[in-house]
């Protein structure tokens, strides 16, 4: 397996443009129906909503995500390219990741909704674009 040395890998926030390769990235995980609503659900269920992103030579390998788990509390969890992933860079992610949740969502007592909307609106959206 080649390795990746984790200094060239850039972490940043997710916008509009690595937001296509973050939905490839999701896609790629298992087939979506082209149907838009089973892919708005699909992306509700599997995308989160996406913090932030590692690449590499100016290619998205990896991205950062929040959901709420079973216990209604936020989640942050990263998905990678598998030739890109190592303990460390996924720390990087995470950690880059958390510090943009936290200045997102502030307030603790509605966090969970929030990221639910915001979440919903994202995946509704983006099914209609891609």
């Amino acid at each position: 397996m080649k390795t990746t040395n984790t200094a060239k890998i850039q972490f940043n926030e997710v916008n509009v443009s690595s937001l296509k390769a973050v939905v490839n990235m999701c896609q790629n995980k298992s087939a979506v129906n082209s149907n838009s609503k089973d892919k708005s659900l699909y992306l509700i269920n599997n995308l989160g909503l996406p913090l932030s992103v590692a690449s590499f030579e100016n290619r998205v390998i990896g991205y950062a995500f929040v959901t709420i788990n079973n216990a209604e509390e936020p989640e942050i969890n990263s998905y990678w390219e598998k030739e890109f992933y190592n303990i460390e860079a996924e720390q990087n992610l995470k950690f880059h990741a958390e510090t943009i949740f936290h200045s997102t969502f502030k307030d603790t007592g509605t966090r969970s909704v929030k990221i639910q909307n915001a979440t919903e609106k994202l995946c509704n959206w983006l099914s209609v674009c891609i």
